[in-house]
């Protein structure tokens, strides 16, 4: 038996289906279990025993009376005679003394298409309703959906008597009528009182039916607005501003909410657009994205059609889809939305959908496009809502990240300092959305080559979320995750290792081990291993994370071949230069395509490339290749970028494979004098580049400035990387070599 107590719902299929599943919908409402025998078979033979278990079970049954006598049993049976299996249910219900409600439908009643019965089976079922009405049974004529959703809800009380087990209440409640003082004032005041009841569970079902319409949208503005977030976080932020909206308690409607959708969604009273919203509250996004494509093509084809139903419904199904992180699906539902509105007529409705675009955009990994559209929508915004709306700030804070993301890391900068000085003001410092703007600016200045400056940024925000959103919510990680970075960035490898390991532990508690943020926290980790000499494990981490992002986000996202790019800086670090170049070549034809030629990433696989080409021996290929790289990296990410750096001793030292020494001294000291400026002079790529020069020193038979370099470079690495890391046991190679006689 079901936890709730059971109502049976007895009815004839053919006529009265959906009137019967209003009835259900409604119990349920109610808090009760209803059952009907379409649930538990129809099977062929005499259904009687099974009839008889059901109504055994249940606390009472409700008849809908309509004209239909439906099917009838073998045989006519003992005690009633000839009966159908719906009269016989409600027979056997009374004599087992069960409360039986009896709801007459009467000739205006809309009740299903079904196929004419024949005159006799008519004329008895007839002939029931007449022997029912004559009895001393109280019953309820209805003429309307709504007055039999009103009958139901009438039954409350009655029900709440059964659940505490009160049986004769109807009779004693006679008999205190007659027995009591000013029985009709009491009368009258009951009434009065069932009615506000009544009215009170009408208001409450209506706010359900708008909770429902307005969850999706509520949802992922909530979602865009602070972006990573996980979905427990994102629904119950969505609750609780649907109870503000609505005017209730958020606990209560995060309790019925959901039950009242999975009712309505199999509603057939219910619109095929409000079925699309109740599928998506129930978390069931296929249904959700067909009803909603339905309820489109309904508002369309409408007479005269309903372009702003059709956009709302579109909107669904956008939003469906990316729930199911089928990017180009939600993007087609968007545009297709975008089109039914009008930049004039409603500027606010047409940068809504821009908005839903630009956004999906930025999850496909395509910045560029997303770049334009957001900058569209801040123009029109502004004008209409002004310069300090939250909505404008909002819009622009998406702006400097899909900067960030293109590498634009300058113009980010400024762009986030302006809205964070903007949401100080208009928000407050600790407002969640000011916090994602530091955050993003963080990521700018790291981008930038500003580490310790990016550092100090995101710690404070971190700092901020832990005591305002909690340590384990999704924006507080992802900054985590980002300060492992600039640890990483700034040699710091220990450090962003053990940070990267406490992040993805919770990451994959709080949002999933498939999650796209968890498997980019483990392509981070992998980087840092290949730094600190793990070279095995940080291939086996990478091959297993690209194979579940191919997976989640598909073989073209940014992510996925960022972590290809990673697998190929391992295979370098192994030696494995044919392999990583074969790897790098494929990365770099999609960078491309979905980044662009001079994006960070892309600039970087094609310096990873002309070290796998140098490590094959093809030096003039590969000089080639990091010249091309350094002038648009110098283009792109300025001069003393750590970025151009590191492609710059790249190239000094492929001149020196092709014994061009004066000129890889020259490279390496001016690389060096800039390197201790940017980075720091115990950097791991200071030291690497020290130790080129070194090389090249013993080279051009400069020895006591070569062991001066290759003592320096030892000791620092001894003090930064440990004893056993590999570059650290080659550098204490070459200084001892240095010092060997020959």
């Amino acid at each position: 038996m079901s936890p709730r107590p059971t109502i049976f719902i007895s009815a004839v299929s053919k006529e009265l289906k959906s009137a019967r599943q209003l009835v259900a919908n409604t119990l349920q409402f109610l808090g009760y279990q209803p059952v009907w025998q379409d649930l538990f078979g129809t099977e062929q033979g005499d259904l009687r025993t099974m009839l008889r278990q059901k109504i055994d079970g249940c606390q009472g049954v409700v008849q809908l009376v309509g004209k239909c006598y439906g099917a009838e049993p073998p045989a006519p049976d003992e005690q009633f005679g000839r009966v159908s299996y719906s009269q016989y249910e409600a027979l056997y219900a009374r004599q087992q003394g069960k409360k039986t409600w009896y709801l007459f439908l009467d000739d205006d009643f809309g009740t299903d298409a079904h196929e004419p019965e024949l005159e006799q089976v008519r004329e008895l079922q007839a002939a029931y309703r007449r022997r029912l009405q004559s009895e001393s049974q109280l019953y309820h004529p209805l003429n309307s959906r709504e007055a039999l959703e009103a009958s139901v809800l009438k039954l409350r009380d009655d029900l709440a008597r059964l659940r505490r087990g009160v049986r004769q209440w109807a009779a004693t409640v006679i008999v205190l009528l007659v027995v009591l003082v000013g029985a009709a004032i009491w009368l009258s005041n009951g009434q009065r009182q069932e009615n506000r009841n009544l009215a009170a569970m009408k208001e409450e079902m209506a706010k359900l039916r708008l909770g429902i319409e307005q969850f999706p949208q509520v949802q992922n503005k909530i979602r865009q607005e602070r972006p990573g977030q996980n979905a427990d976080a994102v629904e119950q932020r969505t609750y609780e501003e649907l109870a503000k909206r609505l005017g209730v308690d958020p606990k209560l409607l995060q309790e019925k909410l959901p039950q009242f959708a999975r009712e309505l969604k199999n509603a057939p009273n219910a619109s095929t657009y409000e079925r699309a919203n109740a599928a998506y509250v129930a978390k069931d996004y296929s249904e959700a994205e067909r009803l909603a494509l339905a309820a489109a093509d309904e508002a369309q084809k409408a007479s005269p059609p309903k372009p702003s139903d059709a956009i709302e419904a579109l909107d669904g199904a956008g939003y469906s889809a990316d729930a199911r992180i089928e990017y180009a699906e939600a993007l087609q539902h968007f545009r297709a939305a975008a089109q039914l509105t009008d930049r004039a007529r409603d500027p606010l409705e047409w940068a809504e959908q821009q908005c839903n675009i630009a956004y999906v955009l930025g999850e496909q990994g395509k910045y560029a496009e997303a770049e334009t559209e957001f900058r569209t929508v801040i123009k029109l915004v502004e004008k209409v809502l002004g310069t300090e709306h939250p909505e404008t700030l909002s819009v622009r804070s998406e702006l400097a990240a899909m900067l960030g993301d293109q590498g634009k890391y300058a113009e980010a900068e400024s762009e986030d300092r302006t809205v964070i000085k903007l949401q100080e003001k208009v928000l407050g410092p600790e407002h969640p959305q000011t916090l994602a703007s530091r955050g993003t600016l963080a990521f700018a200045l790291y981008g930038h080559g500003k580490y310790a400056e990016a550092e100090a940024e995101v710690r404070t925000a971190i700092k901020l979320e832990e005591k305002v959103l909690g340590p384990e919510d999704p924006q507080t990680l992802g900054d985590r995750s980002a300060l492992a970075r600039m640890l990483e960035a700034q040699g710091k490898y220990a450090e962003a290792e053990t940070e990267l390991r406490s992040v993805i532990k919770l990451q994959e508690k709080v949002r999933g081990p498939e999650h796209p943020d968890t498997l980019y926290g483990r392509s981070e980790l992998a980087t840092v291993l290949v730094d600190r000499g793990k070279y095995a494990e940080a291939e086996t981490e990478d091959r297993t994370v690209i194979k579940l992002q191919e997976k989640v986000l598909g073989p073209e996202h940014p992510d996925t071949l960022y972590g290809r790019s990673g697998l190929a800086i391992v295979l370098l670090a192994q030696n494995k230069n044919a392999e990583a170049e074969a790897e790098l070549r494929t990365v770099l034809k999609l960078q491309e395509k979905v980044l662009g030629p001079e994006h960070p990433d892309t600039l970087g696989c094609r310096q990873n490339l002309a070290t796998a080409l140098k490590g094959q021996g093809n030096y003039a290929e590969a000089e080639a290749e990091f010249r091309a790289v350094i002038k648009l990296q110098e283009k792109v990410l300025g001069p003393e970028n750590s970025n151009t750096l590191s492609c710059r001793a790249s190239l000094a030292a492929v001149l020196y494979d092709q014994g061009k020494y004066a000129e890889a001294e020259t490279e390496d000291r001016a690389v060096i004098k800039l390197e201790e400026k940017v980075l720091g002079s115990e950097h791991p790529e200071t030291m690497l580049t020290c130790y080129n020069l070194a090389l090249c020193l013993k080279s051009e038979n400069k020895m006591d400035e070569a062991k001066e370099f290759a003592r320096r470079t030892a000791e620092d690495a001894h003090k930064v990387l440990g004893a056993t890391h590999p570059d650290t046991l080659k550098y204490e190679k070459f200084r001892q070599d240095l010092q060997t006689p020959n």
